[in-house]
């Protein structure tokens, strides 16, 4: 009897091994089975969408603006304001206009853009158009003063193609 009752001790042993052993095999399944349905869920359920390729084109703000139309107006040859009268300025002007459509209307204006231009120009002296500061100003200027003669068209650059100062 005392062999039985240490074999029962000893086979009670064995029973409790397995069922731990099992145990933690069950556990790490259900935590395998838990864990991926969890991202299966939120890939599917709960992750924001992609965003499409041409609204990312259209929202970044690093890329650059798409060109607009372009105006070229005639070159301009004006006097500085020098007190010896000896400076000349040739400049050539490219407006970015937004539409086909805004550079036929702007086009109507352009003797009123080309008045300005020359005023503008001939007041200026030699020292003032020679700076990149100088040079800033005018574009500013005439951005300025061209969006208020081009409405209800905006214009949205002013490029210089030529600025020779002789």
């Amino acid at each position: 009897m005392a062999e039985e009752e240490v074999q029962g001790v000893e086979g009670a042993d064995a029973p409790k091994k397995k069922s731990k052993m099992t145990l933690f095999i069950i556990l790490g399944i259900a935590i395998l089975l838990l864990g991926g349905g969890g991202f299966f869920a939120y890939t599917k359920f709960l992750a924001p969408q992609p965003i499409p390729e041409e609204e990312i084109a259209i929202k970044d703000p690093d890329l650059p603006e798409p060109v607009g139309e372009i105006l070229t107006l005639e070159p301009f040859v004006v006097n500085l304001a020098d007190p010896k009268g000896k400076r000349y300025l040739k400049i050539k002007i490219s407006l970015e206009l937004e539409s086909l459509e805004a550079v036929d209307r702007v086009q109507k204006v352009t003797p009123k853009m080309r008045d300005i231009v020359i005023m503008m120009l001939t007041s200026l002296s030699f020292e003032e158009v020679m700076t990149p500061e100088g040079k800033l100003r005018i574009r500013d200027e005439l951005l300025e003063r061209f969006s208020r003669t081009a409405r209800p068209d905006k214009i949205k650059n002013i490029y210089f193609s030529e600025f020779v100062v002789q």
